[in-house]
């Protein structure tokens, strides 16, 4: 038993360290993999800053690893915004299939684990790319669909509501344009949101101009103008001089002229949006025959040109050597731990080996103890088992001797008394049978009160008879009394009778009546037990 429990605690002993070593092995690829998935967790928080700055991500091509890890390790919770951003990437690209297969996944991804402001993102894309497709009709469904995703967020809801209305004015459904616009208008103002309000306040102006309702038009964009931001004030300046244009109201449109041209030599704004001014300047200025002044605008529109052209240049480069700077990292960091990971690898295979051997070995030999203590409990267990057996049979021999024996024992007595009762009960008949044919003669009773008080000792003659019958058929005088109490006495008796084999006569005899009076009786009798 010692050298039993001894051998069990090896046992543990092995089996737990085993499991430790087995524990460093397969965590320290789970370490490895933490700190890759925090590195392509840096990799779409980089993607998105540039994104929402507005900064060129066509060459962030490693958004694209991070998608593909956070898949593999079903980590859907980051896969969403990574799918989000890559298909921003492909979109800048121009890859706009695979866009929208990345905005999908995004939106799949987001529903999953509840990540709705991926899911509304995606479904906006969605709506965006659809428009520029010229697919005006299903960009709705997708930016009613972002709409109802944003949830209690007032501003992006607000958002998307624009985005349906403007659809609805690009397939000339104005009714339903002026629907949204309203509720996006009311958001907006709810959230206290002036760049959205703005934006709405825009595209009721382009509702208005399509109508042919430029004063309306006029209204919206003056009430839009106080609350666009310092780079977006020249769009609204232009928008305002267009109509000024259509209304043909110099006065104002020179205004505002003079307007755009201050604001874009004191405002730091994009340069798309400084050629969309000289452009429209130059138009005017030849509308109205001032070709120094658009010779002039025609100048700084080919400089602004070459600025756009210069800093897409210049942009590329940077993102090229940007991107090759993270790359060569991220390939040095990859070798590194790749390295580390051989060796790790190695050393934990080898230890493994080893632990292994040892407990096969180890095992085998408890086993084989194991086994030949079990077969020798078996054996001490059986041998005591057979003997209870053998011990249990004697017993029950000599119970079933015993039992055999008294058996016989009763059968001799219940032979033995069943004679004697048998014996005595006849003997009683045949007595009372006599005593019946004497108790005829009354010529002399007091002899015959001696006679029957010396047969019975005492008894009547009949409670006697009674007592006999008992005997040999107890219980049957109770029954009877009991189904048939109004039998009469005679009755009665005829009934106890019956049990033995008389004739009529015989009958007449012992109960001391006429053989008419026996047949009378025993009619009356079979009456009473047919009833």
């Amino acid at each position: 038993m010692k050298n039993e429990h001894k051998m069990n605690c090896l046992s543990v002993m092995i089996k737990k360290r085993f499991l430790l070593l087995l524990g460093v092995a397969l965590l320290l690829p789970a370490c490895n993999t933490k700190s890759k998935t925090e590195r392509m967790q840096a990799v779409v928080d980089e993607v998105r800053t540039k994104y929402k700055a507005f900064e060129d991500i066509s060459q962030d091509d490693q958004i694209f690893e991070a998608y593909d890890f956070f898949v593999k390790q079903k980590d859907y919770g980051n896969a969403a915004p990574a799918a989000l951003y890559s298909g921003c990437v492909r979109q800048a690209k121009k890859e706009y299939e695979s866009a929208m297969n990345c905005y999908k996944e995004a939106d799949k991804f987001g529903r999953m684990v509840g990540d709705s402001v991926s899911a509304a993102f995606a479904q906006y894309y969605i709506g965006d790319l659809l428009n520029n497709s010229g697919n005006e009709a299903d960009a709705i469904t997708n930016y009613k669909a972002a709409a109802a995703l944003w949830g209690d967020s007032l501003s992006r809801k607000a958002k998307c509501l624009n985005a349906v209305a403007m659809m609805n004015i690009v397939i000339d459904e104005y009714d339903s344009a002026f629907v949204y616009l309203d509720q996006a208008l009311h958001l907006a103002q709810t959230a206290e949101d002036k760049i959205t309000e703005a934006s709405v306040w825009n595209n009721y102006s382009v509702a208005y101009q399509l109508l042919d309702k430029y004063d309306n038009a006029k209204e919206c964009l003056r009430k839009a103008l106080p609350l666009t931001d310092q780079k977006r004030r020249p769009i609204a300046l232009l928008n305002l001089a267009k109509v000024h244009l259509a209304l043909d109201e110099r006065d104002s449109l020179e205004y505002y002229k003079t307007q755009m041209l201050s604001a874009i030599e004191e405002t730091d704004i994009n340069p798309e949006t400084q050629a969309a001014v000289y452009g429209f300047l130059i138009k005017d200025a030849l509308a109205v025959g001032d070709y120094e002044s658009a010779y002039q605008f025609e100048k700084q529109h080919e400089q602004v040109a070459l600025d756009i052209l210069g800093d897409q240049t210049q942009s590329s480069v940077l993102e090229i050597q940007k991107k090759y700077d993270f790359e060569a990292q991220a390939n040095q960091h990859n070798r590194q731990m790749l390295s580390r990971q051989r060796v790790i690898i190695v050393l934990t295979i080898v230890l493994i080996a080893a632990l292994v051997l040892v407990t096969i070995l180890v095992l085998n030999a408890l086993k084989k103890k194991r086994i030949e203590a079990e077969v020798n409990a078996n054996l001490l267990e059986l041998k005591k088992r057979n003997a209870q057996q053998q011990q249990e049979q004697t017993a029950m021999r000599a119970q079933y001797d015993e039992l055999q024996k008294q058996n016989a024992q009763q059968s001799e007595l219940q032979a033995e008394f069943g004679d004697k009762l048998k014996d005595e009960y006849l003997q009683k008949c045949n007595i009372i049978r006599c005593f019946e044919v004497l108790s005829r003669d009354r010529s002399n009773p007091i002899a015959f009160k001696d006679l029957e008080k010396s047969l019975f000792e005492g008894e009547d003659h009949w409670a006697s008879f009674e007592a006999a019958f008992e005997g040999v058929h107890p219980g049957f005088i109770a029954s009877v009394k009991e189904h048939y109490h109004d039998l009469t006495e005679t009755e009665f008796r005829y009934c106890l009778l019956s049990n033995f084999k008389l004739s009529r006569q015989e009958y007449a005899d012992v109960l001391g009546c006429s053989v008419y009076n026996v047949d009378k009786v025993r009619a009356s009798l079979n009456n009473k037990m047919k009833e």
